[in-house]
């Protein structure tokens, strides 16, 4: 919540452009909430889920350090149950 509060000039500057926006279309202006527009355009890619420039891991199916790092804990889990290896 504490990013949703430091963006809220932002959230609200981009609400007001989309309204005006909708007036001059002539389509309904209270469709959408304040904090429908926080999360749109940010450093971590440009709004296309189907980008390889901003998603090439995702779209390569690499698997993220937090993936690795939980299957790697989950082996290590499976290797520490193994009868054989007791001492």
């Amino acid at each position: 919540m504490q990013r949703a509060a430091l963006e809220i000039l932002r959230s609200v500057r981009q609400r007001q452009c989309w309204q005006n926006l909708a007036r001059a279309r002539g389509t309904d202006t209270d469709a959408l909430s304040v904090n429908h527009f926080r999360k749109q355009r940010r450093v971590g890619g440009c709004g296309h889920a189907r980008c390889w420039l901003c998603h090439a891991d995702k779209l390569a199916q690499r698997p993220s350090p937090r993936t690795r790092r939980a299957s790697d804990a989950w082996a290590d889990s499976l290797r520490s149950l193994d009868p054989a290896r007791r001492p």
